[in-house]
């Protein structure tokens, strides 16, 4: 075994790469669409709204208010705002109530 390779050094710090930031979010300027997904998620429905013409503190508000509504566990990821089960009825309806444009996607 070779006695000048290094196996241990804690004066130049970690070693990783840095991961680069994908969470950058950026308004868009089409009408919000909506899917339902389960395909990868053990056979459990979401519903999946993208396409926000909104900043991201308004996203994330509208999440919360979604959550409420619906009575659901909600996330914001990928610039997604991910509901628990199929509740395509109740966003549709909380769309319309506020005049906002949904566009159905997918089946």
């Amino acid at each position: 075994m070779s006695s000048d390779r290094l196996v241990y050094s804690s004066d130049k710090g970690s070693l990783r790469k840095e991961k680069p930031n994908t969470s950058a979010y950026t308004a868009s300027k089409g009408p919000t669409k909506m899917r339902l997904e389960t395909k990868g998620r053990g056979g459990k429905a979401v519903t999946v709204l993208w396409n926000f013409p909104f900043t991201e503190e308004e996203v994330r508000a509208l999440m919360k208010d979604l959550q409420g509504t619906c009575a659901c566990g909600a996330t914001f990821k990928e610039s997604r705002i991910e509901l628990q089960g199929d509740v395509r009825p109740r966003v549709q309806a909380f769309f319309t109530k506020k005049a906002w444009t949904l566009v159905l996607a997918g089946g």
